[in-house]
């Protein structure tokens, strides 16, 4: 009795949330569908070194730009500063400028080399290692002759 009224209960809130979300336009479904293949994908695809390493770096590059972007401009405005140190602060922008870009595109060719079906396809087919020609083999045209 317990357990049918439970069932009821969850079958009633999961009918009144998709209703919800349809007439709110709050996208419940299409983030719950969202949430649960990203975790699906994070256990059957874990990221590798070089994914966790331009996560690493786009973490580091968030601290930089918010100090590039806030107290960096302020540091230019100074009139106490030299010209010669805002110069070389300008570079420094420029240059975490062109870093921060060339770290997205490397990023986005992980992910563009690195697509689901590209990694099932070599997990199942164990593509990952390109087979070289065989050692042994020699061709028929070839005589072997020792000496």
């Amino acid at each position: 009795m317990c357990s049918s009224n439970m069932a009821y209960i969850v079958g009633l809130v999961l009918i009144l949330g998709i209703i919800f979300s349809v007439t709110s336009g709050n996208g419940f479904i299409s983030n719950l569908w969202d949430s649960t293949t990203k975790n699906i994908s994070g256990l059957a695809f874990p990221k590798t070194q070089k994914e966790i390493v331009i996560d690493n770096l786009n973490s580091q590059y968030d601290l930089l730009d918010k100090f590039f972007s806030d107290t960096a401009l302020s540091l230019l405005q100074n009139e106490d500063i030299p010209a010669k140190d805002k110069k070389a602060i300008q570079g420094a922008i420029q240059s975490f400028g062109n870093s921060k870009d060339l770290v997205s595109q490397i990023g986005n060719l992980n992910r563009d080399d690195k697509s689901v079906t590209k990694a099932l396809i070599k997990k199942m087919f164990d593509l990952d290692s390109e087979p070289g020609p065989n050692p042994t083999y020699i061709p028929p045209n070839c005589e072997l002759a020792c000496k």
